[in-house]
């Protein structure tokens, strides 16, 4: 059995005491993002500080960003769907949703970040693999599309640098 994007060391350093470290990380680093400092330098005081472990300041660097960063984020959310129902036709990241998805199925850490976006911390880069996991990510993946009544689908992968359209499917 795999396990996306798991560490043993997940479960001490994400719960309990380490994890409302983190959370007062995190509002540091929120701060001297929103005074304009760079997000390696920061995490990387900050983790000291705390003495982080790499994994532990990857989160923190993922998870939180500078205040205009997330408002742009929102308003550029709002221009783009402008509405109050949803579309019926959705773009998707497929590696994105997918690997998310398996890293959750996984027991592995998820990230509700300050952006409001899920992230992780499978890291994969170029070497994904399908795992036991990923037929029930996908099932997932059309299950809650078709609970929102999404009409069409377009999935699209990275591949080589280019994004493409990998499948097209009405639902």
């Amino acid at each position: 059995m795999s396990r996306r994007g798991y560490a043993p060391e997940d479960e001490k350093q994400f719960t309990g005491r380490e994890l409302k470290l983190l959370q007062k990380a995190a509002d540091e680093v929120q701060f001297l993002l929103d005074w304009g400092y760079d997000v390696k330098p920061v995490t990387t005081f900050v983790g000291n500080h705390y003495m982080f472990s790499e994994r532990q300041r990857l989160a923190l660097a993922r998870s939180v960003s500078a205040k205009e960063y997330i408002r742009k984020r929102i308003h550029k959310e709002l221009l783009q769907t402008g509405r109050e129902y949803l579309p019926e036709t959705v773009h998707i990241d497929s590696f994105n949703a997918i690997i998310t998805l398996e890293v959750a199925l996984s027991g592995s850490p998820i990230f509700c970040c300050r952006d409001g976006v899920l992230r992780d911390l499978a890291g994969l880069r170029g070497t994904y693999r399908i795992i036991d996991k990923t037929q029930e990510a996908v099932r997932l993946l059309l299950g809650h599309l078709e609970f929102l009544n999404i009409l069409e689908a377009v999935f699209y992968c990275l591949y080589n640098g280019v994004k493409t359209l990998a499948l097209r499917r009405n639902l």
